[in-house]
């Protein structure tokens, strides 16, 4: 071929400056005066944000129902940030309310397991063989509910669960003339310090924390936080009841009234069910569900001696039957505050929440323990903004999405706070049955327990950095 037919005589592609020039977009420059007006809109927009949010946390302090305050909060904040109703329908209220279905599948097995203990007995033997050990001795006595309840509930969950546990133990401790201000915390200290390494909190957590596992070394922090926790509840029973601070006539009558006729005990092998799961997924890591469905048959086979095989099967079907009106406050819960955080998550809401949280949520991991050291404890009473299954779901969305603090120590140092509002908030459903059952005001309650609360949360958010800070 000729030379002059080998070369174009226009070069097929434009030259780069032409490109640069004619094919490319140009970057656009916004103008300082639109910059400002962008940046003092969103700062408006989030001011009304924070105050919908504050709104919604003295309403709920005041009273109100959680579950719909937090769904008005859903709505609310999607209007407020721009999204259209379309959008509110479609990604906030429909795949924000799916977005965490599984997590109350994990609590309907929690809650089943729960009554298959209770039922069967082996639950009420535990406490019971536990208190003979401990005599006719009121610290003692109220040091080893404290223990056995933290047991039962690494396995044990549901408001169920919590009544029928507190209706042997708390006539127990009041039989021996502990202070219903006393025995009202120890109880519910004990389910607190259980829940660290509870399966089904884990499981359902796991949803919002993507990427944990229940393995160490976190897990060695979660049993390390259980135990400060059970060392706090002891530091109070300790306080209160070493000079024999006990008014064994005042409450005697209450004791004798509330405490239930006694069942035949179930064997002593039966007693290592309780903690069978969490065994079962430390030792042979097995999922959460097909976990608690051998331990739930375990449980059946080691009691069914005076059950006939029909029996059996019936109970199966019963105990999971009753374990749905348990965790009704908790479903609608976890399906209400996927929609707040779905809602924080969008584009509108968080650059709008950005620079007022900004500069005040952690974003290292020393602050993130010095953070919740110093707040959790009074952040998570009344479901404040600190409670994940609360108002807090929109402080998590705003974290998660900073990327900052690796997710497993964030659960880890938001674990603390988490638990206290489980065992200490009045407005927790079993701590609200508990101030009933012992007939003692929300004031004195929180006066005796807080402290404690407080104490726990700000030592082991120490221990969670010293612990796990290096490695995130």
């Amino acid at each position: 071929m000729h030379p002059f037919h080998a070369r174009a005589p226009w070069p097929r592609q434009p030259l780069p400056v032409v490109q640069d020039l004619f094919l490319k977009k140009r970057p656009t420059s916004k103008s300082p005066a639109k910059r400002g007006r962008e940046a003092t809109m969103d700062v408006g927009t989030g001011i009304a944000l924070l105050v919908a949010f504050l709104a919604v946390v003295v309403l709920i302090i005041r009273g109100q129902s959680p579950i719909i305050m937090l769904l008005i909060l859903a709505v609310l904040w999607s209007a407020i940030a721009g999204i259209g109703i379309d959008d509110i329908q479609k990604k906030i209220l429909q795949a924000g309310g799916v977005a965490y279905a599984s997590a109350v599948i994990i609590i309907v097995f929690g809650a089943w397991f729960a009554q298959v203990l209770i039922q069967t007995g082996i639950a009420e033997s535990v406490i019971r063989s536990a208190v003979e050990l401990a005599g006719d001795r009121p610290l003692v006595t109220a040091m080893t509910i404290t223990l056995v309840t933290a047991l039962l509930f690494t396995s044990m969950y549901g408001v169920g669960a919590a009544i029928a546990i507190g209706i042997i133990a708390l006539p127990i401790m009041l039989g021996q003339g502990i202070p219903p201000y006393v025995a009202a915390p120890a109880f519910t200290m004990g389910i607190g310090a259980g829940t660290f390494i509870n399966l089904v909190q884990f499981g359902t957590f796991q949803k919002l924390f993507p990427d944990l596992k229940y393995e160490a070394p976190y897990l060695t922090y979660w049993i390390a936080g259980m135990c400060v926790y059970i060392l706090a509840a002891w530091l109070l029973e300790f306080i209160y009841l070493r000079n024999g601070g006990v008014r064994r006539l005042s409450s005697i009558d209450i004791a004798k009234a509330d405490e239930p006729a006694v069942r035949r005990r179930t064997p002593y092998y039966t007693y290592i069910v309780p903690i069978f799961p969490v065994l079962m997924i430390m030792i042979l890591k097995w999922e959460i569900i097909p976990t608690f469905l051998v331990s739930i048959v375990l449980a059946l086979v080691l009691t069914g001696r005076d059950r006939t095989f029909q029996g059996s099967i019936n109970l199966f079907n019963k105990t999971f039957s009753d374990a749905f009106p348990d965790i009704a406050t908790m479903a609608a819960l976890w399906t209400i505050c996927g929609m707040i955080i779905v809602a924080g998550q969008t584009p509108e809401v968080a650059n709008a929440l950005k620079p007022l949280f900004g500069p005040v949520l952690p974003h290292t991991p020393l602050q993130a323990a010095i953070f919740f050291g110093l707040l959790g404890g009074i952040g998570s009473i009344y479901r404040g903004p600190l409670v994940v299954i609360g108002t807090g779901a929109a402080l998590l969305a705003i974290v998660l999405a900073n990327k900052d603090i690796p997710i497993p120590y964030l659960y880890s140092i938001w674990l603390a706070p988490t638990i206290l509002q489980g065992s200490m908030d009045p407005t927790n459903s079993w701590t609200l049955w508990t101030i009933g059952q012992t007939k003692v005001s929300h004031g004195d309650f929180l006066r005796t327990a807080l402290p404690f609360g407080c104490l726990m949360v700000a030592v082991n958010s120490l221990i969670c950095y010293l612990m796990l800070g290096s490695l995130s």
